[in-house]
């Protein structure tokens, strides 16, 4: 059997020279493993190699080498490139591999000072980021989310927290945010999350923390009814409704004419007087404060009623009246009658005597 032999230049081995990966994103404590390889064995003597700071390796007869890092740790890959490299008399051939290694962190929490905050008050949001690297390459992301779900997004790079450990190993972060506690930050939710900026890195999230709800109690801002005058008419209704905006939810109370006071949101008179009328104060209170408003309510005569009463009146006045007259014209009839009846019997009384004599 015949074979063939190729005899290759110094520039066509080194030609031939590959590597499985010139870039490599490794997760801390994943295993690993890149291969060097040259086409065929060359003429002369050569070496066949990893470069590396952890676990290098050489073959002086083989054509493909494998390095492997089963479980890497090592955060001095980051800091320098590793090569692949062949060398033959006179000559040596170099591939450069890149590896990043990263490591997600162990939590992500995210805290307040306190549960509860009043209005006027300075917030500070702490978000803790244990055990994350490199810290060179981490951004803090801070996520506020309204009560109508809009989002605001803030990013703070390494160099604006404060970082535990080298900047090209993992450590820990401690990030802060200071808000103004307004009513407009209550029940706005608040979220951080840990942002790995690497070149390979294609989803940069590696960690997040649970959402972080505020409560912000504020004093009551009553919303209706505004300041202001009513009129009326006797007679007419009376409905007042005093809402308010605050947190606690707000308790009510309503001062009226004649100092009566009551505990409740509404007043309701079904038909108003003249001793309805006056200043009408409505006090909406919580633990944080209060707020009034002041309404006035004038009540005028009800003309209409008088002239339906007045007219009334008249017709009674009238019917009564015409009621004697008919009765006074009944009673005079009837004594005429008796009177006629009476002549007309003496008339034939005095007849009968004089036909007698």
């Amino acid at each position: 059997m015949l074979g063939v032999y190729v005899e290759y230049t110094h520039t066509d081995v080194c030609s031939t020279l590959t590597v499985s990966h010139e870039s490599l994103l490794v997760e801390y404590g994943e295993s690993v493993e890149l291969t060097c390889s040259i086409s065929s064995k060359p003429s002369s003597d050569f070496f066949l190699g990893w470069e590396s700071q952890i676990n290098p390796v050489q073959t002086e007869r083989e054509t493909s080498l494998v390095w492997r890092a089963p479980n890497l740790t090592q955060w001095e890959v980051n800091r320098r490139e590793m090569f692949c490299y062949l060398s033959v008399p006179n000559k040596e051939c170099k591939q450069k591999v890149r590896l990043n290694l990263y490591k997600r962190p162990d939590s992500v929490k995210i805290s307040s000072e306190s549960i509860v905050w009043s209005e006027g008050q300075m917030m500070k949001l702490k978000c803790e980021i244990e055990n994350v690297g490199p810290l060179q390459n981490l951004t803090v992301q801070w996520t506020r989310v309204d009560q109508n779900n809009n989002t605001t997004v803030t990013e703070m790079p390494y160099g604006s927290f404060r970082a535990f450990g080298e900047e090209r190993k993992s450590g820990n972060v401690t990030s802060t945010v200071r808000v103004s506690a307004s009513r407009d930050e209550d029940e706005v939710q608040y979220q951080c999350t840990a942002l790995l900026k690497l070149e390979q890195l294609q989803q940069l999230q590696v960690g997040s923390s649970e959402p972080l709800k505020l409560t912000v109690h504020y004093k009551p801002t009553i919303t209706q009814p505004s300041n202001g005058t009513i009129s009326l008419t006797q007679g007419d209704e009376l409905v007042l409704n005093c809402s308010a905006h605050g947190n606690p939810s707000p308790q009510y109370s309503w001062n009226s004419p004649g100092n009566k006071n009551l505990t409740t949101s509404y007043i309701f008179i079904n038909s108003v007087q003249s001793e309805d009328q006056g200043q009408y104060i409505c006090t909406a209170y919580n633990d944080e404060g209060s707020d009034s408003v002041t309404v006035v309510v004038n009540v005028a005569v009800g003309y209409k009623l008088i002239i339906i009463a007045v007219c009334a009146a008249i017709a009674v006045v009238l019917l009564a009246k015409l009621f004697c007259i008919c009765c006074r014209r009944a009673h005079t009839g009837n004594y005429i009658l008796k009177n006629l009846t009476s002549h007309s019997h003496n008339a034939i009384i005095a007849l009968s005597h004089m036909d007698q004599l």
